[in-house]
């Protein structure tokens, strides 16, 4: 009486259907494939960004060798230039104590034949110095030129070959 009417359905109105009652399908297939594609996205960004980090960090690394690999050579050219002025000093020492102008230096052999050997020796030692440097840069160059190229597999790292010399590089100037 006095409450509320009753909601009468209509027979010509259409009932609800169960695409209205779970959704639509095809959508939500749609939206689960974009929800996929934005976590492959960002799975792929976040890949590409550690890349980056791992390149960046590489070529640093890189910067540091060849500034160390200059280091060394500069070190050895400096020691080698000490060692052929010390051998031309020693040289000119003898020859001028052999014609009577300047006393000899002590120590020094006054044999021809085992200076040259001496110098020889010498001469010997700054070759495989100046060859390894030259081997370790080219490795270096080979390493910084294979880290920029694009490589399907990652290879193990390469390393610097050993230095050829049996004794210390110091000992070409100075007596270590």
């Amino acid at each position: 009486m006095f409450g509320k009417t009753k909601d009468i359905f209509d027979v010509n109105e259409t009932a609800p259907t169960t695409d209205d009652f779970f959704g639509d399908e095809a959508t939500a297939h749609h939206r689960t494939q974009l929800d996929k594609l934005r976590d492959r996205m960002q799975q792929a960004e976040m890949q590409i960004h550690s890349q980056f980090t791992s390149m960046a960090a590489y070529a640093q690394i890189a910067q540091e060798q060849i500034q160390l690999a200059r280091a060394e050579s500069k070190s050895e050219t400096l020691q080698a230039e000490s060692r052929l002025t010390q051998l031309i000093e020693r040289e000119r020492t003898d020859r001028m104590s052999a014609n009577g102008d300047a006393p000899s230096v002590g120590g020094v052999p006054t044999d021809i034949e085992a200076r040259l050997n001496t110098l020889e020796e010498t001469v010997e030692v700054i070759k495989v110095g100046i060859r390894d440097c030259l081997v370790r840069q080219k490795a270096l160059a080979d390493a910084i030129t294979s880290l920029f190229e694009p490589q399907p597999d990652t290879p193990a790292p390469q390393t610097f070959p050993p230095p050829t010399i049996d004794r210390p590089t110091c000992a070409l100037a100075t007596p270590c």
